[in-house]
C-alpha cells in the first residue's frame, strides 16, 4: 500500500458488489475518502509515520467489513416488521397486517372525503351486483330450503313432446304401481302438483293458500323434517282413506297459535274437513323457489277436496325423482322412458302412451320449461352486474392513483425510514380491502331494496301476496369475496406505482406528479369507464323504447282501473244450475253499486282463453280454424273498452241463458279469416262435432274489434266470444269484472262483502288489477329497461367522478407549465384547448370502445327486443351524447381552476 493510498479507487472496489447507482456511489465515495483522509491526518499528527497511518486508518474501517454493512443498511433497509406490542414472536407477518389495518384507519379517517367518495363508489358496484346474484340464486342455484341432498333430487315430466313445448300425459295411480314403481335407479319417485284452495279455520273468513296434493311418500322421499306431528301414512293415500293435512309452520303459528297445538286441529279446505296430522318445518314452503304452500294433502283426497261427483285419486304428470347411489340422470331418464313404454302392453287404456316420453330436469327450481328462458335472463343480468363492478374497480383505481400521487413524500419517508416495497404494497392493499368491505356493508343494504324491486318486476303478485328474495350466507359469501377481490385488483397497480419510487431521494420534491406510468394508466381507466357506461346506457335506451313499443300496442281493450276477482265455484261443490244463479245474484248486487262504473263476468278476463275448431257452414272455409273462446255477459265489451264494430252485444237474456242455439260474437279477424268480410251479422259459425256435442251452426249477432288475447307481442288471433251460461263453456273458476276509479283493495273489500252475504264459504281467489297480467306479459322487459337504465345512471354518476379527478388532477400537475405559457404570453382559449384536449381524447377512446362493446353485447338481447333494432341509430346517437355532455360537464371546474391560474404566484414558486 502506498504512502498516501488513492482512497477513492478502493473504496468504488468495494463498493461493487453492492450495485449502486453512480450518483450514489459517487456520493458515498466522496463521502468516506473524506472520512479516511480526516483520519490519516489525524494519525499522523499522533507520530506515526505515513505507512503505519494509511494502515491503521484502513484497518479500522475494516473491522467487522463497517464499510459495506453500513453501506447496505442505508441503500437497502431492512423492513420494519416490528410486531404491535404483546403480538407473539412467531406472528410477525400478521402483527405487520394489524399495523398496517391500524395505520390504514387512522389515514382514512383523516381523509374522510376521499373515503366516502370510495365507500359510495364500491356500493354502488357491489349492491346492485348482489341484488342480481340473489335474484339469480333464488331462481337457479339455491335449492328449496328443508330438503335433504337437494343435489341429487330433479323433476320429472312426463307427456308428448314437440318443438312448441309439451302436452302433459297424466299417470294413474295404477301406472305408478305398474311402472314407475320398478324404477331401478330412482331411490324414490313422489307426485306432487300444486294449484289453490280456500281454506278456512273455525272463527274465522275463508281464505285462498297455496296447496300441494302430493303422494304419501313425499315428505319421506324429500327428506324434510316436521316441527309437529307426524308424515302421511301409505293407508291414507288410498281411496276412502281418512282425509287429512299436513300444514306449514306459518300457518299452524297463525291460526292455531303454534305448530304443537295445530295437531289434530280440523281446517277447511274448499268447504272440506281435513285433520291437521303433521306441521312441516318453517323453512319449507314447497318444491319450487316459488312456492308459497300452506297446505298438503294426499292425492287420493283430491276428488274429496274437488267436491268431485266421483271422487278418485288424483293423476300425475309432474314427479320428482331422488337417483339411486351410482346412477345418473342421463340413465333415469333411459329407464323411465323404458318403463313408461312397457304402459302400453299392461292395459289398452295405456294406448295413448305409445308417444309419450319421459324427460328428467335435475334439480328443483323454476319449471322446467321455463328454466331455458330464466338462465338466459339470469346470465344478461350477470354481465350487467359484471360490467358496472368492473366500472366500480376502474373508477377505484383511479381514486387510488390520484390519492397515491398525493402521498408521495409521505411514501418515501417511509422507505427512508425502512420499510420495503412488498411492505409497501402490503399496506396500500389491506387499506383498499378495508374499504372494499366497508363499501360492501353500504351496498348489502342497497342490495335488500333493489332485490325486492328486481322480483317485483320480475313476477308481479297480487295485493297480499308477499315474497321475500333471501340472501343467504353463499350470497354474503360471494359479496364479501368479490369486494375484497375488487379492492386488491383495483389497488394493485396505484400501490405498485407508489412502492416503485426513489425513496429518500423523493424526499421534498412536489408531490403533485406521479410516475409516468400513472398518467397513462389514469387515461386508460377513465377511458374504461366511459367504454362500459356508454354500453349500458344503450341497452337502456333500446328496452326503454321496447318498453314503450310494448306500452303503445294496440290492446283492443282498456285495462286500466279494471280488477278482476277470480271465484271457484266448482271447487265447492257447486251445480251448473246452482252456480248461474249464485252469479246472477252476485252479479247483481255489485251492479247497485254506485262506486262501480262497470260490472260483468267472464270465464277468463284478460290474456287467456279457450280454444275449439270453427269453420263456415256454407263452405267458403273447408278446413277448421283454431279460434280462441271466452264466455262473457253482456256488459263485457262495455266494461272493457272492446267496440263492438257490426251488429250488437249479448242481452243479460242470453248471457244467463242455457241450453238451444245460443248466439255467438265473433272478432274481425275470425270473420275475415272465414267470411273474408267482416259484415257477417246474420250469417251462422259452425262448431264441428266434439265428444261432448255434435256439430252446431250458431248465429253470429256481432262483430267486435280485435284484441291482443294472448300475448301483447302476438298479432289478434280469430275469437269468438259466447254467452256465459252456455252449459259446455260457462267456467266454473270464472271472475267477475269491475271497473272503477277506485283502489283494487278497496274493491275487493266490497266486492267481498257482498258475495260473503250469498255464500261464505267460497273467497275471491287472487284479487288482482288488470294491468297486473298487461305487467306480466312485459314483465322480462320491464326488469331489463330498469336495471339497465339504473345501472347506466350508475355507470355514468362513477364515469362522470373518473373523469373529473382524472382531469383535475392532470391540470394539477400542469399547473406549472400553466402558468409559465400565460407567462410568455398564452390566451385563456389556449388553455382551454390544452385541458380539453387530453379529455377529448380520452373520451374518443371511451366512446369508440364502448360502441364496439354495444355492438357486440346488444347480439344477446335483440330477440327480447320489439319495435326497435338492436342497431337503431337513435339509441346509439342519444348514447354519445350524453356521454358528451358528461365529458364537458367534467371538465368545466378543472377548466376555470386552470385559467385561474397566476403566472407571478408559479414563478415565485419555483
Amino acid at each position: 500500500m502506498p504512502d498516501r493510498p488513492d482512497w477513492r479507487d478502493e473504496i468504488r472496489r468495494r463498493l461493487e458488489p453492492l450495485d449502486l447507482t453512480a450518483t450514489r456511489e459517487a456520493e458515498i465515495v466522496e463521502e468516506v475518502a473524506q472520512h479516511l483522509e480526516d483520519r490519516y491526518q489525524e494519525l499522523r499528527a499522533s507520530g506515526r509515520d505515513d505507512e503505519t497511518a494509511a494502515a491503521d486508518a484502513w484497518r479500522e474501517l475494516d473491522e467487522t467489513d463497517v464499510l459495506r454493512r453500513e453501506v447496505a443498511r442505508v441503500e437497502r433497509p431492512a423492513p420494519l416488521d416490528l410486531p404491535p406490542p404483546g403480538a407473539p414472536a412467531r406472528g410477525r407477518w400478521l402483527g405487520a397486517l394489524w399495523q398496517d389495518a391500524r395505520y390504514a384507519v387512522r389515514a382514512l379517517g383523516r381523509s374522510p372525503g376521499f373515503s366516502l367518495t370510495v365507500l359510495l363508489a364500491v356500493a354502488l358496484s357491489i349492491g346492485p351486483t348482489t341484488a342480481i346474484l340473489s335474484i339469480g340464486n333464488l331462481l337457479l342455484w339455491r335449492p328449496p330450503p328443508g330438503i335433504a341432498e337437494p343435489d341429487r333430487l330433479a323433476v320429472v315430466w312426463f307427456g308428448r313432446w314437440d318443438e312448441t313445448g309439451m302436452s302433459p300425459s297424466w299417470l294413474t295411480y295404477q301406472n305408478l304401481d305398474d311402472a314407475i314403481g320398478r324404477a331401478q335407479l330412482a331411490a324414490g319417485i313422489a307426485g306432487g302438483q300444486e294449484r289453490s284452495v280456500s281454506l278456512a279455520i273455525p272463527g274465522a273468513a275463508p281464505r285462498t293458500v297455496g296447496m300441494s296434493h302430493a303422494t304419501a311418500n313425499l315428505f319421506d322421499m324429500l327428506g324434510v323434517r316436521l316441527s309437529a306431528g307426524r308424515r302421511f301414512l301409505p293407508e291414507e293415500d288410498r281411496l276412502g282413506g281418512t282425509p287429512v293435512a299436513i300444514i306449514s309452520d306459518g300457518l299452524a303459528r297463525s291460526a292455531f297459535g303454534g305448530p304443537e297445538a295445530a295437531i289434530e286441529k280440523a281446517v277447511f279446505l274448499n268447504s272440506r274437513p281435513f285433520t291437521v296430522v303433521g306441521v312441516a318445518a318453517p323453512e319449507f314452503k314447497g318444491v319450487s323457489p316459488m312456492s308459497l304452500v300452506d297446505v298438503w294433502i294426499t292425492g287420493s283426497t283430491l276428488g274429496y277436496v274437488s267436491h268431485s261427483d266421483r271422487p278418485a285419486p288424483a293423476r300425475f304428470y309432474s314427479f320428482i325423482v331422488r337417483l339411486a347411489p351410482g346412477a345418473t340422470f342421463q340413465s333415469l331418464e333411459s329407464e323411465l322412458n323404458g318403463l313408461v313404454q312397457h304402459l302400453v302392453d299392461v292395459s289398452e287404456e295405456n294406448a295413448r302412451f305409445k308417444a309419450v316420453q319421459a324427460r328428467v330436469f335435475p334439480g328443483l327450481g323454476v319449471e322446467p320449461l321455463a328454466r331455458p328462458r330464466t338462465q338466459k335472463m339470469v346470465r344478461i343480468m350477470l354481465l350487467i352486474g359484471g360490467a358496472l363492478l368492473v366500472l366500480g374497480c376502474a373508477n377505484i383505481a383511479n381514486l387510488l392513483l390520484f390519492r397515491t400521487t398525493r402521498r408521495q413524500n409521505e411514501i418515501a419517508v417511509r422507505k427512508a425510514l425502512g420499510a420495503s416495497r412488498v411492505r409497501l404494497v402490503q399496506a396500500q392493499l389491506v387499506e383498499s380491502c378495508i374499504l372494499a368491505l366497508s363499501g360492501a356493508a353500504v351496498g348489502l343494504g342497497l342490495a335488500f331494496l333493489l332485490k325486492q324491486l328486481i322480483h317485483h318486476l320480475l313476477f308481479p303478485r297480487p295485493p297480499g301476496v308477499e315474497f321475500t328474495v333471501p340472501i343467504d350466507g353463499r350470497i354474503l359469501a360471494v359479496t364479501a369475496a368479490a369486494a375484497i377481490v375488487s379492492g386488491l385488483v383495483a389497488s394493485i397497480a396505484p400501490a405498485w406505482i407508489a412502492a416503485a419510487g426513489r425513496g429518500a431521494g423523493s424526499i421534498g420534491r412536489s408531490g403533485l406528479r406521479a410516475s409516468a406510468r400513472a398518467p397513462r394508466l389514469r387515461g386508460s381507466l377513465a377511458a374504461l369507464q366511459l367504454a362500459l357506461s356508454l354500453t349500458l346506457l344503450v341497452g337502456a335506451l333500446l328496452f326503454v323504447t321496447t318498453l314503450r313499443n310494448l306500452r303503445a300496442v294496440d290492446l283492443g281493450f282498456d285495462p286500466q282501473n279494471v280488477t278482476a276477482l277470480p271465484i271457484d265455484l266448482n271447487s265447492h261443490g257447486y251445480s251448473f244450475e246452482r252456480a248461474l244463479e249464485y252469479h246472477r245474484t252476485v252479479l247483481s248486487e255489485l251492479e247497485a253499486q254506485g262506486e262501480f262504473a262497470g260490472v260483468t263476468l267472464a270465464a277468463e278476463p284478460a290474456f287467456s282463453s279457450h280454444y275449439e275448431r270453427v269453420t263456415s257452414p256454407d263452405g267458403d272455409q273447408a278446413a277448421p280454424v283454431r279460434a280462441g273462446s271466452n264466455g262473457v255477459t253482456h256488459d263485457y265489451f262495455t266494461v272493457m273498452s272492446i267496440p263492438i264494430v257490426r251488429g250488437r252485444p249479448f242481452t243479460r237474456q242470453e248471457s244467463f241463458a242455457a241450453g238451444g242455439d245460443p248466439p255467438v260474437i265473433v272478432n274481425e279477424t275470425l270473420a275475415e279469416r272465414l267470411y273474408g268480410t267482416i259484415d257477417v251479422v246474420g250469417r251462422r259459425l259452425r262448431f264441428p262435432r266434439t265428444l261432448a256435442h255434435p256439430t252446431r251452426d250458431l248465429p253470429i249477432i256481432g262483430v267486435a274489434r280485435d284484441t291482443r288475447a294472448r300475448r301483447i307481442t302476438e298479432a289478434p288471433e280469430p275469437f269468438v266470444y259466447h254467452p256465459f251460461g252456455r252449459d259446455d263453456l260457462v267456467s266454473m273458476r270464472a271472475s267477475f269484472v269491475i271497473r272503477s276509479g277506485l283502489p283494487s283493495a278497496q274493491v275487493s273489500r266490497i266486492a267481498s262483502s257482498i258475495a260473503s252475504r250469498i255464500d261464505s264459504r267460497v273467497p275471491f281467489a287472487f284479487v288482482r288489477p288488470l294491468t297486473m297480467d298487461l305487467d306480466r306479459q312485459v314483465s322480462q322487459e320491464r326488469v331489463f329497461a330498469w336495471l339497465f337504465g339504473l345501472m347506466a345512471a350508475l355507470a355514468f354518476v362513477l364515469a362522470s367522478l373518473g373523469l373529473y379527478g382524472l382531469v383535475s388532477q392532470t391540470t394539477t400537475e400542469r399547473r406549472r407549465e400553466f402558468g409559465i405559457r400565460m407567462a410568455i404570453g398564452a390566451s385563456g382559449l389556449e388553455i382551454v384547448r390544452l385541458v380539453s384536449r387530453y379529455a377529448l381524447m380520452v373520451s374518443v377512446s371511451g366512446v369508440v370502445a364502448g360502441l364496439g362493446l354495444a355492438w357486440f353485447g346488444t347480439r344477446m338481447v335483440s330477440s327480447m327486443l320489439f319495435g326497435v333494432s338492436r342497431l337503431d341509430p337513435m339509441a346509439y346517437v342519444a348514447a354519445v351524447a350524453t356521454l358528451v355532455m358528461v365529458v364537458v360537464l367534467s371538465c368545466i371546474a378543472p377548466t376555470l381552476r386552470a385559467l385561474r391560474v397566476q403566472p407571478v404566484e408559479v414563478l415565485r414558486a419555483e
